[in-house]
């Protein structure tokens, strides 16, 4: 674009969050500042004018709930960027499990858990 566009939030939650772009889950920041197209890819400062991350995409069907892509999971994605090193495992492994938090007493209740807590491994 011609412009500059600045936009404030504020940090709602810090969360695993599905990547619109890769399809990943991992760690995602959501604010409430409208992220739009043409104006994601933009730095994400915090009060003190630090760069925390980079805004990239927002929820769908809602107005106001943008997520950015923290400054670890960035720095991680650059250091890693050595595919002549095959110590290094490109972006974040994975152990190829699925699961669910068991925070729902209904979902227990179901699953015949009453009283345990933790997670259900698929």
């Amino acid at each position: 674009g011609e412009g500059v566009s600045v936009t404030q939030g504020v940090v709602s939650r810090i969360e695993i969050q599905r990547y619109a772009h890769s399809g990943a889950n991992l760690l995602a920041v959501q604010i409430d500042a409208a992220i739009n197209p043409g104006n994601s890819g933009g730095p994400a400062l915090n009060a003190d004018g630090d760069v925390i991350g980079v805004a990239f995409q927002n929820q769908l069907d809602s107005q106001n709930i943008g997520y950015v892509i923290p400054a670890p999971i960035i720095a991680h994605y650059l250091v890693d960027d050595a595919p002549s090193d095959p110590r290094r495992p490109a972006g974040f492994p994975s152990l190829g499990i699925f699961w669910q938090a068991l925070d729902n007493p209904q979902l227990r209740a179901y699953l015949g858990m009453e009283g345990r807590t933790g997670v259900r491994i698929r």
